[in-house]
């Protein structure tokens, strides 16, 4: 594997494939969530488990590749390997230790650079201007992290309690004004975009980017806080990206467009890695409910997916640095 793909000069991302269909599903989910009520919490792990099996976890299954890709060095030699193994365990091993010591500093630091992380995976293919880009992403991530989380406060807070973010449900100001929250969450969105459209030649994105922004906020709305939040993790980031990762992988094929890794190959690179974390996430699940602690399967899943995430985070982040640096502008 060598850095070719990232080497060309990059193209105007093209309409998502599917947009249509993808709009049409979460419309369809969100307006059966508004008419159905107390969802049982096993359906909505269930979903959750499935969703990070089949799609969340291949997204780090190929870091080694993508971070050789980036780097130009050779993922097969042993050296390349060992290397990049012996951070990438040390990152998840690091990031644990913090769960164990500072619980409210690693629940914290975690929502920040998913922030972040969803930000910039969702929106960077808009390059636009320096603190525009920045503040649309930023926004982006607030919007998808924290109007599921304020507009079912109830229903979160539990989790959030067991995890060592102390109980939101029991802060007056958030509690008690959680709709305004809710519709403050999702004006700074649509102010930002307002605002920082004006700078995207890409009218077809902006418009694109409108319809996403109001299926979106129907969904986090309506639908039970996990299966929102799963349906948007599945359908709208971790199928993009994993996209992206068949194209980086894949190669470029001319000046006007890139080649996507064929599917089989994909799932082959991909295998792996993803079969031993998905087993290793049932196992957890199973655990839970074989001592007698369903109630633990949440704040479990959700630190797992953690350790696993940080050092992915590092990775997709040079990844699109790289990708849309100022060298490999439009």
């Amino acid at each position: 594997m060598t850095a070719t793909a990232l080497d060309q000069p990059p193209v105007r991302e093209r309409p998502s494939r599917g947009f249509g269909a993808v709009v049409a599903i979460t419309a369809l989910i969100a307006a059966v969530g508004a008419l159905t009520t107390d969802v049982p919490t096993s359906i909505s792990i269930g979903v959750v488990v499935v969703v990070v099996a089949l799609l969340g976890l291949p997204h780090g299954a190929v870091d080694h590749l993508v971070e050789a890709a980036i780097s130009g060095h050779d993922p097969t030699t042993r050296t390349s390997r060992l290397r990049f193994h012996v951070w990438y365990l040390g990152a998840m091993a690091g990031y644990g230790l913090v769960w164990l010591v500072a619980p409210t500093v690693a629940l914290a630091g975690f929502l920040l650079v998913s922030i972040h992380h969803f930000g910039q995976s969702d929106l960077a293919h808009l390059r636009l201007p320096g603190a525009s880009q920045l503040a649309v992403q930023w926004s982006r991530g607030l919007f998808v992290i924290g109007l599921p989380l304020v507009a079912h406060l109830a229903v979160v807070s539990p989790v959030i309690g067991r995890l060592g973010g102390g109980d939101p449900a029991s802060w007056s100001w958030l509690a008690d004004r959680w709709a305004l929250w809710s519709a403050a969450i999702v004006v700074q969105h649509v102010v930002v975009g307002a605002v920082v459209a004006r700078r995207c030649d890409d009218r077809a994105a902006v418009r694109r980017e409108a319809v996403t922004v109001a299926v979106l906020g129907a969904l986090f709305v309506s639908v039970d806080p996990l299966i929102g939040f799963a349906v948007y993790f599945g359908l709208w980031h971790s199928l993009a990206h994993l996209r992206v990762l068949a194209e980086v992988l894949g190669g470029a094929s001319s000046a006007d467009g890139r080649r996507t890794l064929p599917l089989r190959r994909f799932v082959a690179l991909v295998a792996p890695r993803a079969v031993l974390s998905a087993l290793g996430l049932i196992g957890l699940v199973a655990a839970m409910y074989a001592t007698g602690r369903p109630d633990l399967v949440l704040p479990a899943v959700f630190v797992l997916v953690s350790v696993l995430t940080v050092p992915h985070l590092v990775v997709v982040e040079r990844l699109w640095r790289h990708r849309t640096s100022p060298s490999r502008s439009r």
